[in-house]
């Protein structure tokens, strides 16, 4: 709440009478000046005092500079760490001894997650993961609405069912993609896209996605809540040893984090 300041009521101003009238009946004596004079000049020293009372009331009141920039200071980013990640029963591809593990949070309507599967995971996967040095575990972000929670229960599914299938279907999901709850992206149209891969069981995937929904939403929602942890600001976001890369990136950068992380194996 701000305090008004109000200023201390100033004395009545004195009557200036005509000089010649005043003259004649009365003598402004030098006692009667300086009694006006001590009056004002009290006045306006008080006035100031109860200034200076209030402005130094207020600003030791006010924060330092020290408080100030504690208070506006970002506070710490997130402590991510691959040793902190849960992989157990996520899908991934890779040699489950592979020495670096990268944990990659997607969303199947995600575009720039298309781009970077398209443009970046073919030499990654030629370069690391067939040479068995990287192992890349998939983890749900689905954020981006109902069509994606409907391919996340699917790929859930799918791993269940068939896992040495997964990275084929979910190659499959991004080749499909379309903008935003467009219209692909229903469950009759992951569906049909399964059947057309071989080696999955469609009919059971169809039937995982509903009697293990509960399941498979719980662990989205750990996989989400884990990446929001972790500093997971959006989509595509990978986590290289303690190193939390967010957004498409060239291949350049995910080499040189995993190059990191290999050179202390």
């Amino acid at each position: 709440m701000t305090s008004e300041i109000t200023a201390p009521e100033q004395p009545a101003k004195v009557k200036i009478h005509d000089a010649t009238r005043f003259w004649g009946r009365h003598l402004l004596t030098p006692a009667a000046i300086i009694v006006a004079g001590v009056m004002i000049s009290g006045t306006i020293l008080w006035s100031n005092k109860q200034f200076l009372d209030v402005a130094r009331l207020a600003y030791s009141a006010s924060p330092s500079a020290e408080e100030s920039a504690a208070a506006v200071a970002p506070p710490p980013p997130p402590a991510a760490d691959i040793a902190k990640v849960n992989l157990e029963g996520e899908p991934f591809i890779g040699d489950t001894n592979a020495p670096v593990v990268v944990a990659y949070w997607f969303d199947y309507q995600c575009p720039y997650c298309r781009q970077e599967e398209e443009n970046v995971f073919p030499q990654l996967i030629k370069d690391y993961v067939e040479a068995g040095k990287v192992r890349i575990v998939f983890k749900d972000f689905q954020f981006l609405g109902p069509d994606s929670q409907t391919a996340g229960l699917a790929a859930r599914a799918v791993w269940e069912v068939a896992p040495d299938k997964f990275r084929d279907w979910h190659k499959a999901m991004f080749d499909h993609q379309d903008d935003e709850n467009a219209g692909w992206g229903k469950k009759d149209d992951i569906l049909a896209l399964t059947r057309t891969i071989p080696g999955i069981d469609a009919a059971r995937v169809e039937s995982l996605m509903t009697s293990r929904q509960a399941d498979y939403d719980r662990v989205m929602q750990a996989d989400a809540a884990e990446g929001n942890a972790m500093g997971v600001g959006g989509t595509p976001s990978f986590l290289i040893g303690k190193q939390m890369i967010v957004g498409a990136q060239p291949y350049g950068q995910l080499k040189a984090a995993i190059d990191r992380v290999l050179s202390t194996k």
